[in-house]
């Protein structure tokens, strides 16, 4: 381990102004299939500021994924045969059950949030991160969202374990990762696999083309894919082909147009590129069930 020899002292804990949760195994086993925690469940949760001589070794790995999130400072990593310094601004998730060591630097030691999880949701986003460093770089308004998550953290494990408290945690936990992997500029645009192909300029490029009939082509020609290609990565993000993800954008938009204007059928069928009323009519029921007219004088709210 590189950066263990010159250790002349080692803490796992015990970092002045450091916070420190961790939830009794009894509680988390007994709470663990609960609906609104099975599929992800924050364990241990902690902030270390200026954790000087951190240092954490576990030959068989924790039973949960763990994240860290490095806000100032420096510090390392090791695990996989691979070795990653870790920087401000940065993000490193170890998946459960992996060898690993960590520490802080010694003369600029890491000030860290960091989190331990489990649960299915978990185990998918753990292997999410393909990139062997298992690092994602952190862009600054994601930091702040993130930093602000894990301190609500805190405030909810004052009160104590309680069941509420739990779920509550869970989600704000949901919402931290979801700010990471993909609300997170930084590491959409550091992504290197085709998993990883940001489709935002090509959701960003239909939107602005409502009015249109796109082919699949122009679309992935757009994104600068093949078809093929640009088809996979599409419904890996978004759950659809692109050519019916552009039909339920078309239809949404739709769908204001006739609740917020009084305009014609015709002219919102224009509008989102069908010059065949019919057409747009019939398609407009089978997406939201009912005809345009129907919705426009369904009542609203």
């Amino acid at each position: 381990m590189r950066d263990s020899a010159p250790y002349p002292i080692r803490l796992s804990e015990g970092f002045k102004g450091q916070v420190q949760y961790v939830i009794p195994r009894t509680i988390v086993s007994r709470v663990a299939g609960h609906p609104m925690l099975h599929s992800l469940l924050p364990t241990d949760i902690g902030w270390y500021p200026r954790a000087q001589y951190h240092y954490r070794e576990r030959p068989e790995g924790a039973p949960e994924h763990i994240l860290i999130y490095c806000v100032s400072g420096g510090g390392w990593a090791e695990f996989d045969r691979h070795y990653v310094m870790m920087d401000p601004g940065q993000a490193l998730i170890i998946p459960a059950h992996t060898p690993h060591v960590y520490g802080a630097t010694i003369l600029d030691p890491w000030s860290i949030h960091w989190v331990h999880f489990q649960g299915s949701e978990g185990d998918y986003l753990a292997r999410l991160l393909t990139d062997p460093s298992r690092t994602l770089q952190v862009d600054a308004e994601c930091g702040k969202v993130v930093e602000a998550l894990f301190r609500e953290c805190y405030d909810v494990f004052v009160g104590g374990f309680v069941l509420t408290r739990l779920i509550y945690s869970a989600k704000l936990l949901h919402r931290m990762l979801g700010e990471l992997f993909f609300n997170n500029s930084a590491f959409s645009a550091g992504a290197r696999s085709s998993r990883f192909h940001s489709i935002e300029s090509s959701l960003i490029f239909l939107r602005a083309n409502i009015d249109r009939s796109l082919s699949l082509a122009e679309m992935a020609a757009h994104a600068g894919l093949s078809e093929s290609h640009f088809s996979r990565i599409f419904k890996e993000q978004t759950g659809h082909a692109p050519l019916d993800y552009f039909i339920l954008l078309k239809m949404q938009h739709a769908s204001t147009l006739l609740a917020l204007t009084s305009l014609p059928v015709r002219e919102v069928a224009t509008q989102v590129g069908y010059g065949d009323p019919y057409y747009f009519s019939r398609l407009f029921k089978k997406v939201l069930g009912v005809s345009p007219r129907a919705y426009r004088d369904a009542p609203k709210g």
